[in-house]
């Protein structure tokens, strides 16, 4: 698999974002052990702009 210039094994690992846990720990642990692509969780803008202090944390 290829998405843009970044190629996968055949049957690449995809760790699906989840809220309040895929923050940096869980996401370096899973790479450890085999997670080929990682993502963040959504953070909506909206929240930055009205300053949510939750929001800031997740970034």
């Amino acid at each position: 698999m290829k998405i843009a210039n970044i190629e996968f094994p055949d049957q690449a690992l995809f760790l699906a974002p989840m809220e309040d846990v895929t923050d940096r720990s869980y996401r370096q642990i899973c790479k450890t052990y085999g997670a080929d692509m990682l993502y963040t969780e959504f953070i909506a803008s909206e929240a930055l702009i009205r300053n949510i202090k939750k929001s800031f944390q997740k970034l």
